[in-house]
């Protein structure tokens, strides 16, 4: 049961992408309060507006400031963060591009982000969602991928999209000569939080009200 008494931080993200995020706070601090909301409803925020995205976030945000006493926001959709970026919101973290690595984003991150070197795609993010749990078929479309956009010709990319991240293993594994980063990793080092608890409380939620969902949400956060 979530304590809200003890600092609360909530990770957002469309869908399953911010599971990554999670996971590495969780391995960072080892405990803590934890809500993770996913925008499964509105899943891909590639594909959506920045006018409709902004407002859908700042009333998320306010919900869970509202009623869970959440301390801190981590925005971890990169799409999300790029809506955001110019929004002056308290105790809200988003992630960062830096112009000197190349990205591998969705088209609304690269359309709101002109100043750095991106590779966009239409439907991978949605085609993780949608399959996580099928390795071979994730491999398969992850190496047509990795063709379709030429990232062996790459010294480095970056996934700028948390969906992206889940398979990170995959991008390696296909990727032999170039450097696969996750984007949120540079992240973490900014979050200031702490857990004031031993106990480790994950409260999961989301838009389109679904059990399974939740349980898969838990079941890729303990992997």
């Amino acid at each position: 049961m979530l304590n809200k008494l003890k600092p609360t931080l909530a990770i957002i993200d469309s869908g399953i992408g911010g599971i990554s995020v999670l996971k590495a706070l969780i391995n960072k601090y080892k405990a803590g309060n934890y809500i993770y909301f996913a925008d499964n409803l509105n899943m891909p925020y590639g594909n959506k507006s920045n006018k409709f995205l902004k407002s859908r976030l700042k009333n998320i945000i306010g919900n869970l400031k509202d009623n869970y006493k959440v301390d801190k926001v981590i925005v971890a959709c990169n799409t999300a963060s790029s809506v955001l970026k110019n929004e002056k919101l308290k105790d809200i973290y988003l992630i960062d591009f830096n112009k000197n690595y190349t990205y591998l984003t969705t088209c609304l991150t690269q359309k709101n982000n002109s100043g750095i070197t991106t590779i966009a795609d239409k439907t991978l993010a949605s085609f993780i969602e949608n399959n996580i749990y099928n390795k071979p078929k994730l491999n398969k479309i992850i190496k047509e991928h990795i063709k379709k956009h030429h990232l062996n010709d790459l010294k480095t990319i970056v996934l700028g999209c948390t969906h992206y991240e889940l398979v990170a293993d995959l991008f390696k594994k296909n990727l032999k000569n170039t450097l696969v980063l996750n984007n949120s990793d540079f992240l973490l080092n900014k979050i200031n939080f702490s857990p004031e608890t031993d106990e480790l409380t994950i409260l999961y939620l989301t838009s389109l009200n679904s059990k399974a969902y939740i349980e898969k949400l838990n079941d890729l956060t303990r992997r």
